[in-house]
This record gives structure tokens, C-alpha cells and sequence, in this order.
């Protein structure tokens, strides 16, 4: 088994467009039957072959840290869908984990004892992403975003993006949350600024931001006052662009593995 420190943050992802059929039918056999249930309502067979790969790297991944089966974890979520591990074993509840899934790409973070969230989203969308950051985003976001030049519009988005994804994922609304609500801004070299929602103290938060390759992004939300460890696993084969770009003030190291 693999060990987690308290200031362990580790997140595990995995490409799936180049998967072939039977990884999925692999993937299906950790599967609940509620989870499977939820794949077969989505219409699309990218959708379901996420969903399950994501799902099965969640209950593979928190068995590298305890003793039980990839099949035998149980699961709860509260009021917004946010997923915990429903165990009265102290060392078990104690299992942080954030699920992320976009078409192409998964990941699951997991940590001890800290709230965590992580996001993955893919840059080459087709969308009016000033639209969509006018009516969602802070005003200092927006001015940002305006500055860029269309080519690279779409991933200074989805940088801003998974990093608010993340944090309230992190604290457990989701996108039921403000997006506005929690404001990001960059400084060189890499650095990300944090201004929180109102209640929220800053300085208990850690964030970093990866490039995966081939437009995607992970972000990472985790909260405590320790500064994180953050490592990275990517479990393909495809090891280009896998780096991390920015990061919090007050958290420097990082790691990146190649599985």
C-alpha cells in the first residue's frame, strides 16, 4: 500500500480517448450498481466510457492507500452531490477524495483529514467563453480575459475556470456555488492570487495548476493551513506537456510522476 502524509495531495489521471472498448468493460466490473444506473442515463458514448473510467480509477485509487477492495468501497454525498467515503473506521473517514471528469480526461485527488477539490477541463471548447466569463466570472477576470487574443482565450478560461471549479468543489456546493464569488488572478512566475468569498479566510488555502497535454488542465483546491505536497501520476503512455504552471504563494513543492 502507498502512504499518505498529512501534507500528502495526490492526484491520479488518465487519458480516455484513445482507450479501446474493452477498457471500459474492464472498468465496469468496480462499478456499483447505482453508478452503473447513472453511466447508462448518459446519451453519449464518450459520456459513459468517462464516467466508468473515472468511477473505477476513484475505487482503484483509494486502494492503493487502504486495504480494501477496488468493489467494496461505499459511498455518501451531501446535499450537492459531493462525494466522502461512508466508513466508521477512523483511518478510512479520514480519506479526502475529488473526482474530475471531462470528455477525454480523468483524474481522482486524494489527501487526509483537509477539504479537497480538483477539476479537469479541456481548453478547445467551441464556446463564447467571454459570453459566458461576462455573466459568471469577478470583474477583475473578466478585464483579464479581454486582454488576451482570441488563440489563447480559450485556455486563460478554462485556467480560471477549473481553479474555481476546484475550490468549490473543495467546499462541497459544486456549481451550485457563485462562481464570482471566488476571484483568481496570475502573477509571473506562475504564481496563483486567491481572493475567497466572504467568511472564507484566505490563507487556508492551497491551489495549483497543471498542464496535462493536449489542452487540458487540473486544477487543485485543497485547504489547511500546511503547505501541500502536491503529486501528479498520469497512467497513459503520453507523457508530453505534463507540468506544473502556476501555483499558490505559499505552496512551492510539486512533483510530477510518469506511471
Amino acid at each position: 500500500m502507498l502512504k499518505l502524509r498529512p501534507s500528502d495531495v495526490h492526484v491520479w489521471c488518465r487519458k480516455t480517448s484513445d482507450l479501446r472498448v474493452d477498457a471500459s468493460r474492464a472498468a465496469d466490473q468496480y462499478l456499483s450498481t447505482e453508478e452503473r444506473v447513472r453511466r447508462d442515463r448518459l446519451h453519449s458514448p464518450a459520456d459513459r466510457r468517462d464516467f466508468a473510467i473515472a468511477h473505477d480509477l476513484v475505487r482503484r485509487t483509494l486502494s492503493y492507500y487502504a486495504d480494501i477492495r477496488p468493489a467494496d468501497w461505499v459511498f455518501t454525498a451531501n446535499a450537492y452531490g459531493k462525494p466522502s467515503i461512508d466508513n466508521s473506521e477512523a483511518h478510512l473517514a479520514a480519506i479526502s477524495f475529488s473526482l474530475s471528469h471531462t470528455t477525454g480526461c480523468v483524474g481522482c485527488g486524494v489527501t487526509l483529514g483537509k477539504a479537497l477539490g480538483i477539476d479537469i477541463e479541456c481548453g478547445n471548447r467551441p464556446l463564447s467563453v467571454q459570453e459566458i466569463a461576462d455573466r459568471h466570472f469577478s470583474n477583475v477576470e473578466t478585464a483579464w480575459l479581454r486582454r488576451h487574443p482570441d488563440e489563447t482565450r480559450g485556455i486563460a478560461f478554462t485556467e480560471l475556470w477549473t481553479l474555481k471549479e476546484a475550490f468549490l468543489k473543495a467546499v462541497g456546493v459544486g456549481l451550485s456555488g457563485s462562481l464570482a464569488a471566488a476571484s483568481f488572478r496570475f502573477e509571473e512566475p506562475g504564481q496563483i492570487l486567491f481572493e475567497p468569498p466572504l467568511g472564507v479566510e484566505h490563507a487556508a488555502w492551497h491551489f495549483a495548476l497543471f498542464d496535462l497535454g493536449s489542452s487540458f488542465r487540473l486544477a487543485i483546491a485543497v485547504a489547511g493551513r500546511e503547505e501541500p505536497q502536491f503529486a501528479v501520476r498520469e497512467g497513459t503512455s503520453s507523457t508530453a506537456g505534463l507540468n506544473l504552471i502556476r501555483i499558490s504563494g505559499r505552496a512551492r513543492a510539486a512533483e510530477v510522476y510518469l506511471s
